[in-house]
């Protein structure tokens, strides 16, 4: 009998599921975006499916219209003294396998108030995949983009449980508490591109 090898493809148990191909089909769609497109930053005030945000207020209710975003991707790169430094990716950033990225999301509030709670997601686009470096610390991690569960993330692989590899990683999010009338919360990790 062959043994399946699930940490190649932990997710093979759910192969059979209905939701797991909506997921995958999902998937699929997004790699049709071109490779540069996808690593570049969100263009402000549009938010896309990369970067979603809830902000819970002292009124009832929510608002997220009341946070104003802005989504960064930066190549890391080494000065001839050995600091490091973040290049911002444009559209005429040649990447290549191996390249490290930063991404940063900031998000400030235009609440007429405080925001007590902000929960804030960002996607790993499926062309890189997540190194760590992930901030602010003790973020939820997502290996579906669906359901998020306290880092690092913990799975059944090969009949052990073990904390599951980075580079499985869909989203990582975030619970930002009191963010004050125009301060800014900044999140941010970083990713290979594959």
């Amino acid at each position: 009998m062959k043994k399946s090898n699930h940490f190649a493809n932990p997710f093979a148990a759910w192969t059979g599921h209905r939701l797991f191909h909506v997921v995958a089909g999902t998937l699929v769609g997004a790699m049709a975006v071109t490779q540069a497109s996808a690593m570049l930053p969100t263009p402000e005030p549009a938010l896309d499916s990369s970067v979603a945000y809830q902000a819970g207020n002292n009124n009832s209710g929510s608002s997220a219209q009341a946070v104003s975003s802005k989504i960064t991707a930066s190549l890391i790169s080494v000065d001839d003294n050995g600091q490091e430094l973040l290049v911002p990716v444009n559209a005429n950033t040649r990447l290549q396998s191996g390249n490290i990225l930063e991404y940063q999301g900031f998000f400030t509030n235009t609440n007429p108030d405080r925001v007590r709670k902000m929960t804030v997601t960002m996607s790993i686009p499926e062309q890189v995949e997540l190194l760590g470096d992930v901030a602010p610390a003790f973020p939820f991690g997502s290996a579906d983009g669906n359901t998020f569960a306290r880092m690092p993330l913990r799975g059944n692989i090969d009949g052990r449980i073990q904390e599951i590899p980075l580079q499985y990683y869909k989203a990582v999010r975030w619970d930002l508490e009191a963010v004050g009338l125009n301060d800014t919360a900044t999140v941010k990790y970083r990713a290979r591109v594959k």
